[in-house]
């Protein structure tokens, strides 16, 4: 019988894999009418750059976490970790694909 934690870092790793896939489209591709809280008065460059990065930056880490989690086991701290980071860098990426900061000058 397979072991949960291995299950559970194999559905961990395919979600980061998703992540990364779409993260990819927006950074490399310039794909940011994908992101769901782009200003379209935003240059997209700059959004493919920020906010196509920060999305990078977050499916490398629920990968990483999947890996942890099927050769260690489950750790609480580690998850917490995980969501808290998450969670910052999903609004980081909101605010980049806003357009922040964006210059005093230009309102």
């Amino acid at each position: 019988m397979v072991e949960y934690h291995l299950i559970s870092g194999a559905v961990w790793v395919g979600c980061g894999l998703l992540i990364l896939g779409l993260a990819s489209l927006i950074a490399f591709r310039g794909r940011v009418d994908l992101h769901a809280n782009y200003d379209e008065s935003v240059d997209p460059s700059y959004a493919a750059r920020w906010a196509g990065g920060t999305a990078l930056l977050m499916g490398l880490l629920v990968v990483a976490y999947g890996v942890r989690e099927a050769l260690y086991g489950f750790d609480v701290t580690y998850l917490g970790g995980l969501v808290g980071s998450l969670l910052v860098l999903s609004y980081l990426s909101k605010l980049f694909a806003g357009g922040w900061p964006r210059n005093p000058q230009d309102a």
